[in-house]
């Protein structure tokens, strides 16, 4: 039997055979390989997005319970951080009753104090209210600031508009119990004629 011996052409043929099965094997397991890394990729992308989201959602939620508006003072907005402001300052007291309704009457009091203005506070003044107010949150008072917004520079218009109401009080009503008495009175009545809404908070 004559065995047939391979010649040059044939072994030439058969090397680039192996050559061309190796190089499509290679390219298939680069395309898997590019598939899985597309795949990985988009998995943690998708996954950074919805923990972004995540993130944004409670904070914005936080921030919509934080700026809920409790009332309308006309066009104005009273928000729950005016309030809570007000309160970590002593700009509005707890004992002394609703502190919603004593910032709508704050409110309604700075508009008369607008309409018929006391001679303005000086700085100084203003400076020592403050440094009250302060005093009044105590270690707490950088992280109300912080949590409500409430800058160097929102604290001096607080003293501001307490000490403009002081001096219009005081200029309109004077002292002594009938002076309490009419200017209950007159709370009434700004009330009354006031265009205020309130809101319940949600439950």
């Amino acid at each position: 039997m004559n065995a047939q011996l391979p010649t040059p052409n044939s072994r030439t043929g058969t090397t680039k055979g192996t050559k061309r099965s190796a190089f499509a094997k290679a390219t298939v397991d680069k395309s898997k390989s590019t598939k899985k890394g597309l795949i990985k990729g988009s998995f943690f992308a998708g996954l950074l997005a919805f923990s972004l989201f995540a993130v944004f959602a409670v904070k914005t939620t936080a921030q919509q319970q934080l700026d809920r508006v409790v009332a309308r003072i006309g066009t104005a907005a009273l928000t729950q951080t005016d309030v809570d402001a007000a309160l970590a300052f002593g700009v509005i007291d707890r004992q002394a009753g609703d502190p919603v309704k004593q910032m709508i009457e704050r409110r309604l009091i700075l508009a008369e104090v607008n309409r018929i203005p006391p001679p303005e506070p000086g700085e100084t003044a203003i400076n020592e209210l403050v440094a009250t107010m302060k005093t009044t949150a105590g270690a707490q008072a950088a992280a109300v600031m912080k949590r409500t917004g409430v800058d160097e520079k929102r604290l001096a218009e607080f003293a501001r508009e307490t000490l403009r109401i002081q001096a219009y009080v005081a200029q309109r009503f004077g002292g002594g119990p009938r002076s309490d008495q009419q200017r209950a009175l007159w709370l009434t009545g700004l009330r009354a004629r006031g265009d205020v809404t309130e809101f319940t908070p949600p439950r």
